[in-house]
């Protein structure tokens, strides 16, 4: 039923040509009619006597062919359709902004090696499943800093993530809606729907209002890659303690429904974030009504095909002017 509600023709205004394709067929007739060619030769009284007329009133000819066969073209030049499909321009193209937390609770070791290294592994591995797709790196810590914007080289960002570490921050601590702010000015100009996935161990509370207001205002999704154990560690040269921040990740996803992945030591976390980002470009196009509308008129060539068989029957054309 949504089929044919949907249904449609790309083109109509072709179908003007069903104008010329009956003028076409009206002279054709005319001129195939026997009483036609001898009206000027044959008094019109002693015409009809002399016609032979068959005694069927109708019966299919190659005029009736040429007709039905005209038309199903114009028809098929219209476009029907009745069904979307995603622009082949924008498939695996939605962009993707990378927000790797860098403050020193990433050195805990209770992911190994630690939680930054397996962090940066997991950006290397969502990387290599992006080729022509635009992705941007930005740390954060107490403030946020973009590393490197939009782009479709891999490799360029691969090597930025290497030598990233908590030194490197001017500010320490950990502002994630900092982040969030840099993520949303990179997507603001872009057409495709994005991505930001927040690689951490946890967001706190104070910053769900932030991701909030983003899930109000901006198509963009958030996801969060959760690098850490609910067992946890110390920190570092320092007497304190870090674990995973279940209650943060639960009070964002209750309040924006952020998707929090936990990560894996297979690749499942890394194809999770991927098909999910697909899942949401695709489903941003379909309520937008961008996807385009494929043209089925090619389906009505296999009628045109069987309608041209038709004209290799022996006589068939002698039947023309019958």
């Amino acid at each position: 039923m949504n089929s044919l509600t949907a249904f449609h023709f790309l083109r109509p205004e072709v179908f003007w040509l069903v104008i010329p394709v009956v003028l076409i067929l009206i002279v054709l007739q005319r001129r195939g009619s026997v009483e036609a060619k001898w009206r000027g030769v044959i008094a019109p009284h002693l015409l009809e006597h002399l016609i032979v007329r068959p005694q069927r009133r109708w019966r299919l000819r190659p005029i009736h062919l040429l007709g039905l066969a005209l038309v199903v073209a114009v028809c098929a030049a219209a476009g029907p359709t009745w069904r979307q499909e995603q622009s082949p321009l924008t498939q695996d193209t939605a962009p993707l902004v990378i927000a790797l937390d860098l403050s020193d609770t990433m050195l805990v070791e209770d992911v190994q090696p630690s939680r930054l290294e397996r962090a940066k592994q997991k950006i290397i591995d969502i990387l290599e499943t992006r080729a022509g797709a635009k992705t941007a790196l930005v740390v954060y810590a107490g403030s946020a800093h973009l590393v490197l914007p939009l782009t479709d080289d891999p490799g360029v960002l691969e090597t930025y993530v290497e030598d990233l570490g908590p030194s490197i921050m001017p500010k320490p601590g950990s502002d994630p809606a900092a982040a969030l702010a840099a993520a949303e000015a990179m997507l603001a100009d872009e057409k495709a729907p994005g991505t930001i996935v927040f690689v951490t161990s946890g967001v706190g509370v104070a910053s769900v209002p932030a991701f909030r207001s983003h899930e109000d205002a901006f198509r963009d999704q958030v996801l969060v890659l959760a690098v850490a154990t609910t067992a946890g560690g110390p920190i570092p040269g320092t007497k304190n303690f870090s674990s995973l921040d279940r209650e943060g990740l639960e009070a964002l996803t209750s309040a924006t429904g952020v998707r929090v992945v936990g990560v894996t030591p297979d690749t499942e976390d890394v194809e999770t974030i991927s098909r999910r980002i697909a899942a949401h470009l695709t489903a941003v196009q379909n309520d937008d009504n961008e996807g385009r509308w494929r043209d089925d008129g090619w389906l009505l060539v296999w009628p045109l095909a069987v309608i041209t068989v038709l004209w290799f029957r022996r006589g068939w054309l002698v039947q023309w002017e019958e």
